[in-house]
């Protein structure tokens, strides 16, 4: 059992700080303060549906994990290929279930539906397809966890805008993971805009992306100047450190940075919240 827990964890250990934690994060602002049931229930739905699509991508990403990430469970010998495959079919069932009962099954459909074009259909070979179904399954995450956080009430329209928002950033600035990634996507054809686009161009586009959504996030739900500063500090960072070193290894940290610009970025709509009677509807910031 102890061995099967572990496998479980070495197949999401690596979606905890860039998925995970911006999801509940999104969630927990967007809902308010929620009891522990209702966290335990959104966190361990997260966790299946996180879980479904890494088992799925890694049975379908064997060469590439061979060559960058060989302590995931299936390269590393801790289960074999159909095993995980069974695995898959039993975890996407639970899930699919488990978002029933939760009342965010049209959520759960849409996931799996964005799942299997991911895999099985092969469009996570093109770099847009890539980004925007990924930004699909982000909007997924943040839609059925803040949902279930907040007992089953449908999304207010500060949160549609918020879960909008951060499937817009993951679609325009989430190759920032693919930096790090280079050898195992040139190494199955995987076409990502790392490997398209010039060094260069490829890290200081994702840097002028990331400043403009700093100001724009910062206009749009007017944080304390605090946290407007550690926003644009975090930004700059990571920027930074993308465009000064090119190495696999340096990439891994500036993703670290990115993700915590990211978190930070998607804790921002709690001052929405917080003075919601004084401040202007955010749609406005569109009109």
């Amino acid at each position: 059992m102890l061995r099967f827990l572990k496998t479980l964890l070495l197949f999401s250990k690596s979606d905890v700080v860039p998925i995970l934690a911006p999801s509940l994060a999104v969630a927990m602002v967007l809902a308010g303060p929620t009891d522990f049931p209702a966290f335990l229930t959104g966190f361990l739905w997260l966790e299946l549906h996180l879980l479904t699509f890494e088992i799925k991508n890694q049975i379908t990403g064997l060469e590439e994990d061979r060559l960058s990430k060989p302590d995931r469970p299936i390269v590393a010998g801790r289960i074999s290929p159909a095993a995980a495959e069974i695995l898959y079919l039993c975890v996407g069932a639970i899930s699919v279930l488990y978002s029933a009962y939760n009342r965010v099954l049209l959520c759960s459909t849409i996931y799996m539906a964005a799942i299997i074009c991911y895999n099985e259909v092969g469009m996570s070979r093109n770099w847009f397809l890539k980004s925007f179904i990924g930004s699909l399954g982000y909007v997924c995450y943040c839609w059925g966890t803040t949902v279930i956080f907040d007992h089953g009430k449908p999304l207010s329209r500060i949160s549609v805008l918020a879960v909008a928002i951060s499937g817009l950033l993951h679609t325009t600035t989430g190759h920032a993971q693919d930096f790090r990634d280079r050898p195992g996507d040139a190494a199955i054809g995987r076409k990502t805009l790392p490997l398209l686009l010039p060094a260069r161009v490829a890290r200081w586009s994702l840097a002028l992306l990331m400043s403009l959504w700093t100001v724009a996030l910062i206009r749009l739900w007017a944080p304390p100047p605090a946290v407007s500063a550690l926003l644009a500090l975090l930004c700059c960072t990571s920027a930074a450190k993308f465009i000064r070193d090119h190495s696999v290894e340096a990439d891994r940290n500036s993703y670290w940075f990115y993700n915590m610009w990211l978190i930070t970025a998607h804790m921002l709509p709690v001052f929405a919240r917080i003075a919601a009677r004084r401040v202007v509807d955010p749609l406005s910031f569109f009109l």
